[in-house]
C-alpha cells in the first residue's frame, strides 16, 4: 500500500514537471488546466507557482507574474528559479534598479554562474551602460566560453556601439533566431531615443528595420534620424537634445546677451545679431529642406 502511494512531495515535482514541458510547447491552455488541479492539492507548493506565473509571463501578464514571485521568495528566499525568473520580468518592465539589487544578491550566492553575469550585462544593456553591459557579458564568457546568453549580449552591444558598416551578419543571424532580443533592442533604441542619444539609436534602429523590413514604424524612424544626425545638423544639437526647453533658452539666451553685449560692446552687438538670427533661419529653414532631399 505505501508503494502504491507516493509522497505528496513527489506528486507536486510530478505536475510541475508537466505544466512545465506544456508551457516549453506553448500549450498554455492544457497548462492552465493541469496547474489548476495541481495548486488544488498543493497549493503552496513553490515550484506549482513558479510555472504558474510562466504561465502568465506568456500570456504577457507580467505584472501577475511579478507578484507570484515575490510571493514565493518571501516564503522560500533561496529559491533560485522564482530569483532568475524574477530578475528577468523585472529587466523586460523596465524596473532596472530592483533587477540590479537581485543580480548583485544572486552573484553573491552563486559567483560562478556565468548565467548570472550574463543576465546582469542585459539590466546594464538595458540601462544604457554599454561598457558595463560588454564588461560582465565578457566575465560571463570567461567562466563559459560558449555561453549563448552572454554571446547575445555582446552582440547587442556591437549593434548600438560599432560604426556604420561593420560587418553585422552574425548580429542579424542572432537577432532573426531569437526573437526575444529583437524586443531588448526596440526597448534600448526607444531609451537612446529619450536619452538623447541618436547617433547610438540611429545604428540600433537601422538594424531593427533589416529584421523589418516592410515595417513601417522603423523605415520612418530610421529616416527621421538619419536626418537628425547628418554633419549638417550638428549645430541643431542642443535643439534636439532638449526640444522646446532648447528653444526657449536659445530665444531669450540670444534676447538678453545681445542686449547685454550691445551695452559692454556695441561694436561687436551687430556682427552677434547677424550670427544669431542667421542660426535662428538656419533652425527653421534648414531641416526641412534637408529632409526633403533626403527622403526624396
Amino acid at each position: 500500500m505505501d508503494a502504491a502511494e507516493p509522497l505528496q512531495p513527489s506528486s507536486a515535482e510530478a505536475y510541475a514537471r508537466q505544466v512545465g514541458e506544456l508551457l516549453d510547447r506553448r500549450r498554455s491552455a492544457q497548462a492552465r488546466n493541469l496547474l489548476r488541479e495541481a495548486l488544488a492539492s498543493f497549493p503552496d507548493d513553490a515550484d506549482l507557482l513558479l510555472q504558474g506565473a510562466r504561465a502568465d509571463a506568456l500570456e504577457d501578464r507580467n505584472a501577475s507574474a511579478i507578484e507570484t514571485l515575490q510571493r514565493v521568495i518571501a516564503r522560500q528566499p533561496d529559491h533560485f528559479g522564482a530569483q532568475a525568473f524574477l530578475l528577468s520580468l523585472l529587466t523586460e518592465e523596465g524596473e532596472l534598479a530592483e533587477a540590479e539589487r537581485l543580480a548583485l544578491g544572486l552573484i553573491g550566492a552563486h559567483p560562478q554562474s556565468p548565467d548570472l553575469y550574463a543576465a546582469y550585462a542585459r539590466v546594464m544593456l538595458r540601462a544604457l551602460q554599454f561598457p558595463k553591459a560588454r564588461a560582465l557579458a565578457q566575465e560571463a564568457l570567461h567562466l563559459h566560453p560558449e555561453n549563448d546568453f552572454a554571446l547575445r549580449v555582446l552582440a547587442l552591444c556591437d549593434v548600438i556601439e560599432l560604426p556604420r558598416g561593420t560587418d553585422s551578419t552574425a548580429l542579424r543571424r542572432l537577432l532573426a533566431e531569437h526573437p526575444e532580443d529583437q524586443h531588448l533592442l526596440s526597448l534600448v533604441v526607444t531609451a537612446l531615443l529619450q536619452n538623447g542619444d541618436q547617433r547610438a539609436a540611429l545604428r540600433g534602429a537601422r538594424e531593427m528595420l533589416r529584421q523589418h523590413p516592410d515595417s513601417p514604424h522603423w523605415l520612418n524612424l530610421v529616416q527621421q534620424l538619419s536626418v537628425q544626425n547628418h554633419w549638417t545638423m550638428k549645430p541643431m544639437w542642443p535643439l534636439q537634445r532638449w526640444g522646446w526647453t532648447g528653444s526657449v533658452v536659445l530665444w531669450v539666451g540670444g534676447v538678453v546677451g545681445l542686449r547685454v553685449l550691445g551695452q559692454v560692446s556695441p561694436a561687436l552687438a551687430g556682427p552677434a545679431s547677424v550670427l544669431w538670427l542667421g542660426y535662428v533661419v538656419y533652425s527653421w529653414v534648414w531641416p526641412p529642406l534637408l529632409r526633403r532631399w533626403l527622403l526624396r
